[in-house]
């Protein structure tokens, strides 16, 4: 049985956007609020999305502690991990960023400062309008490299080894949109109005830059995932 991408969810609707789509060629697995998680010889890759609860409420919430600790391992062994909102605070905080609640109120298309090349940010250096939807912010873990900031986030996406955590919400497509105009409590038209939304489903469906780092750099943590995939997963009974 061939190692699969793991997509980690800490809320029951999502989706996964472009990651799900741009790895859908790749065997794949969903953990929603996971109570225990495949071992790391059966994992390609692992996608931890985003959530609606705080990364440090671990109490009220375990699958939290057991999502940092499978991160911290897979990046030990050198297995690709991407975080995404909840998730970059889940790897950050994990590996020593200091976590913060309710230090910004970030809803919508925001200035993304990409400073650094990365292949899972499409090698891009500039600015580009990104999704947005989150309260809390974890600071740059130590030993990590600083890959993109905004003016309200001094961290907004960060590699660690194998590892890549993003503020915004590059797998943000139409999908995912809808769905937190329709099922999240409270959906984005209640936050900042349906003429706002419209504008930002308009710029995350056309915007070339956007567009063009969402293929590149899903593209490039696929082919790092299909490596892995390829590799011969370790025997089972002793050899002869």
């Amino acid at each position: 049985m061939p190692r699969s991408v793991l997509f980690i969810k800490h809320i029951e609707y999502e989706t996964g956007g472009h990651a799900t789509t741009l790895l859908s060629h790749l065997p794949t697995r969903e953990a929603v609020f996971p109570t225990e998680l495949p071992p790391l010889d059966a994992i390609a890759g692992v996608v931890i999305l985003g959530g609606q609860m705080s990364a440090a409420e671990v109490d009220r919430f375990p699958s939290l502690a057991l999502t940092a600790d499978l991160a911290l391992r897979a990046i030990d062994a050198e297995i690709p991990v991407l975080g995404l909102c909840l998730g970059h605070q889940i790897i950050g905080r994990a590996l020593g960023g200091v976590h913060r609640e309710g230090a910004v109120d970030a809803v919508g298309i925001i200035d993304i400062d990409l400073i650094e090349p990365d292949p899972w940010l499409g090698d891009h250096v500039g600015t580009v309008g990104a999704m947005r939807w989150n309260s809390d912010v974890v600071s740059l873990p130590p030993g990590a490299t600083l890959l993109a900031r905004s003016a309200t986030v001094d961290n907004d996406a960060f590699r660690y080894g194998s590892a890549v955590g993003m503020q915004f919400h590059l797998e943000a497509d139409d999908r995912v949109m809808r769905l937190w105009d329709s099922v999240t409590n409270p959906t984005l038209s209640d936050l900042r109005g349906a003429d706002a939304v419209a504008d930002w489903r308009r710029h995350l469906a056309t915007d070339p830059t956007l567009l063009g780092i969402v293929e590149r750099g899903f593209g490039a943590f696929a082919e790092a995932c299909a490596a892995r995939v390829g590799e011969e997963l370790p025997s089972l009974t002793p050899a002869a």
